[in-house]
């Protein structure tokens, strides 16, 4: 959202007819939106949240033509439709005004390393490791393709399907199956994969590019909430809205749109009344982990990814609260057509229900790919039944178990058994056909419609810059370093006051050590007996402070997971992020040595004028702010804490 203030086109025909109809659940007439879900009440709107969208997306959009307000003027106001209008000035005028990237993969496999070849860490592992990489010419067999292909596992096998904007896609496997695999390919996680074939395309952009120059257009979300523990809700989601507001050429009012924006994503996501709470997190107590979770969705939804990859993002929350984080879900999808894909555990009938598509994955192979209404009828085809009571997500989960699935009289020697036996069903049946069918129709659609150029286009135009700069144009960044620096050091001096507790500590600490060590050194002789002791003082003050700094190493592993995701979404470079960190820490720094300099220089009797005083100080300081830095970065460079 936060990248096309202008909303986007209905879903395409094309795709109504093999699309779940969900007006009655989130058309804006609906009288019977659900607002209880197993006796809880629920805390996310449909509803209200389209027409909140609705209103920012007409209020704080660039002022329109005069042709374009005449040919509004002319439609009668109580049929005027902003939507469809909106697609009738697309259609004249060539780019969209909201980005339509669809996903679409083709044959996709990947392999991974065989988990029988790794090595249990013991206290010869550093020496294994040495050999094993001498055995293999220190990586120059990989540079020149001569690696150890035999020992890869293969994890999916040829899956195909497509997404289409305004879609949602339910994916269903036991754990282990294969799931969290695919959702990090399409996801564009491809680091930690030996090998990936096939084809994946984001609106006919491919993976490297995505990587490259729009990275915050495909979003991946794992099944742990991460934020900083210490900012409200309210911080949180703004920042996240300034980091993705467009330019002053796509918005004629940027405060306004962040105000309103903001609002909109608290009202719809029933986090109004948790606004100024922080998030907290397993160690501080804050929001629950719904409303966690909900803070997840609308801090993705400020991001402006087209494509939102959600794995098993379900896990810890009630029923009525994963009810909610999917109809949040559903409405970003609709509103703002994303190509959304999700896999959930144990989803319950109500959530299975809002999702257009479902595949259904086992041992790396796919079972099933298409519209989630006809999930059952294709396994019932092949003489497996669903039980009466049992959910749709359960019994497509279920039919590779032999003694959870119900197989029909007299299919018993017939019906599938084994992920292959259900692979092969697949491959020869009609709905694979349609499957491949639409993979070559879509793909050759998105280059018709020259998809990849209308985004292209569109993302430069929401981005900062652009105009004076074309080295903008390459960065995946919406904002500038200078716009994201000032954003990050407001942030960063938040959540420095978030912890105001550890401050008062660390203060007072400071000063009951200056005061013990002060009086054990009190008033040094300024004899030839007194050198030597001074020099021991001098070397304890420097490794004091210094050392202090240690706390930078688990701050910087605990927030690691967080600046991961906001580069993912292309939120801000972490170089502004490094640079806003050491800006912000220099005043609590200062004030720091001040404090502990004013007691011990004076108590034990240093040279008492203000040249010396100053320049012990800076001595302290400079040497507290080098190794900060170096802890900082050892930090950043351990794999964990207990490395």
């Amino acid at each position: 959202m936060a990248n096309h203030p202008i909303a986007p086109a209905e879903r395409k025909a094309s795709s109504g007819s093999s699309a779940t109809d969900h007006s009655g659940l989130h058309g804006l007439g609906s009288a019977v939106e659900p607002v209880t879900s197993f006796g809880e009440p629920l805390n996310v709107s449909v509803s209200r949240g389209t027409e909140r969208f609705k209103s920012i997306q007409r209020t704080f959009s660039k002022p329109l033509t005069i042709d374009d307000e005449e040919e509004a003027a002319t439609m009668p106001k109580d049929s005027f439709d902003l939507t469809t209008w909106l697609t009738g000035r697309q259609q004249k005028q060539g780019p969209p005004f909201a980005k339509r990237i669809g996903l679409v993969f083709d044959d996709v496999s990947v392999f991974g390393d065989n988990v029988a070849n790794r090595h249990i860490a013991t206290v010869v592992t550093p020496f294994y490791k040495i050999a094993k990489a001498a055995r293999h010419g220190f990586g120059l067999g990989h540079l020149f393709g001569s690696g150890d292909g035999d020992k890869h596992r293969q994890l999916l096998h040829n899956v195909s399907g497509v997404v289409e904007d305004g879609e949602m896609l339910l994916v269903l496997g036991r754990p282990g199956a294969g799931c969290s695999t695919l959702l990090r390919v399409l996801g564009n996680r491809r680091g930690t994969y030996n090998k990936i074939t096939g084809h994946v395309s984001y609106g006919g952009l491919t993976p490297e590019e995505v990587a490259k120059r729009y990275r915050g257009e495909v979003a991946y979300n794992q099944e742990d909430d991460v934020h900083f523990s210490t900012l409200t809700v309210r911080q949180t989601l703004e920042f996240a809205i300034q980091c993705k507001t467009p330019s002053k050429r796509m918005l004629q009012d940027r405060q306004g749109y962040e105000r309103e924006f903001l609002d909109t994503l608290l009202d719809m996501y029933g986090l109004a009344g948790c606004a100024d709470t922080i998030v907290g997190d397993a160690f501080l107590r804050g929001v629950s982990g719904g409303e966690r979770k909900r803070v997840s969705i609308a801090e993705q939804v400020a991001s402006g990814a087209s494509v939102d990859i959600w794995d098993g993002s379900t896990k810890g929350l009630d029923s009525s609260s994963a009810l909610d984080y999917v109809r949040s879900l559903r409405i970003t999808t609709d509103v703002l057509h994303k190509s959304t894909v999700v896999t959930i555990y144990q989803a319950s009938e109500n959530i299975y229900e809002l999702f257009d598509k479902v595949m259904v994955i086992d041992e790396g192979r796919q079972l099933y790919f298409g519209p989630a209404s006809e999930a059952v009828a294709y396994f019932r085809g092949l003489g497996i039944e669903k039980p009466p009571r049992q959910t749709t997500s359960d019994f497509l989960t279920g039919v590779t178990q032999l003694h959870e699935r119900r197989v029909i009289a007299g299919w018993e020697l017939r019906a599938p058994k084994t992920a292959e036996e259900f692979e092969r069903a697949w491959l020869e049946s009609i709905q694979h056909q349609a499957v491949r069918q639409k993979v070559v129709t879509y793909k050759a659609q998105l280059e018709q419609d020259g998809r990849s150029a209308e985004i292209r286009d569109f993302v430069d135009q929401t981005k900062m810059g652009t105009a004076s700069s074309s080295l903008r144009r390459r960065s995946p960044y919406t904002t500038t370093f200078a716009y994201q620096l000032v954003r990050l050091l407001k942030r960063e001096w938040e959540i420095l006051m978030g912890s105001k507790a550890a401050i008062v500590f660390k203060l007072v600490y400071n000063a009951l050590f200056a005061v013990i060590v002060g009086t054990l050194f009190l008033r040094l002789p300024s004899t030839s007996e007194g050198a030597f002791i001074r020099g021991g003082l001098m070397f304890f003050s420097l490794m004091f402070n210094s050392l202090e700094a240690q706390v930078e190493i688990p701050k910087a592993i605990a927030g690691r997971e967080v600046v991961y995701k906001h580069k993912s979404f292309a939120m801000y470079h972490p170089a502004a992020l490094s640079l806003a960190q050491t800006v912000v820490g220099i005043p609590f720094m200062v004030l720091q040595i001040i404090l502990f300099s004013s007691i011990l220089y004076f108590a034990t009797g240093l040279g008492r004028t203000a040249g010396q005083f100053f320049l012990f100080a800076l001595y302290l300081f400079t040497v507290c702010l080098c190794l900060t830095s170096f802890f900082r970065l050892v930090g950043h460079v351990s794999p964990n804490i207990n490395f």
